[in-house]
């Protein structure tokens, strides 16, 4: 009895390390079992034509036939879209309504393919020329100067010095935080109503 007291339990041994090739085996396994106990398999009776012609069919392997090519004509509703299967939550639904409603336009037209590559691409599209006019417009009409508080700030790199006399260049005292300031067209005589001549 002495000598089973060193032999480790069930619970105490370490597992064994997979190997890769039986890593692979599993996943493979795994893969080919699609969530299920067994492997799939057909029901398909005589698939193959030598099957069919080597030896005569009986009338019940002809109506067996006759009934699974049957059943593989789909109905007019066949595939059906549940739309519970997949939900969208209220944001989903509100983004996607106007693109939702342009693709129930287009079946008709174009057919449900067509139509579902169109409404995936055509509001993206749409979108993004819609932030591109937005950005063009705020930088074009809404620039951040010296007459509002507020507005796109746009600014460039300085010119590169060359040589040690160009660097560093003199500049005005009043060039910091300038904002257009110097080049602008109106309020140039400097007449307030605390200055008068």
């Amino acid at each position: 009895m002495d000598g089973d007291s060193s032999l480790k339990t069930g619970s105490e041994v370490e597992p064994a390390k997979e190997k890769q090739w039986q890593l692979e085996k599993r996943i493979k396994e795994q893969h080919m079992k699609r969530k299920s106990r067994y492997l799939p398999f057909s029901i398909q009776p005589m698939p193959y034509e030598r099957q069919r012609l080597a030896e005569p069919m009986t009338d019940e392997d002809r109506f067996l036939r006759k009934q699974w090519l049957k059943d593989q004509i789909l109905s007019h509703k066949e595939p059906r879209h549940v739309e519970g299967l997949k939900p969208k939550n209220i944001f989903k639904r509100i983004y996607g309504y106007p693109a939702d409603l342009m693709y129930k336009a287009f079946i008709p037209v174009v057919g449900e393919i067509p139509a579902a590559v169109g409404r995936i691409i055509i509001p993206r599209i749409l979108l993004t020329f819609g932030v591109l006019y937005y950005w063009y417009y705020c930088i074009k009409y809404s620039p951040n100067d010296w007459t509002r508080g507020k507005g796109w700030y746009l600014y460039s790199t300085r010119p590169k010095a060359y040589t040690i006399d160009e660097y560093p260049a003199e500049k005005d005292h009043d060039d910091f935080f300038d904002k257009g300031f110097k080049r602008r067209t109106c309020l140039k005589d400097g007449k307030t109503s605390f200055v008068s001549e």
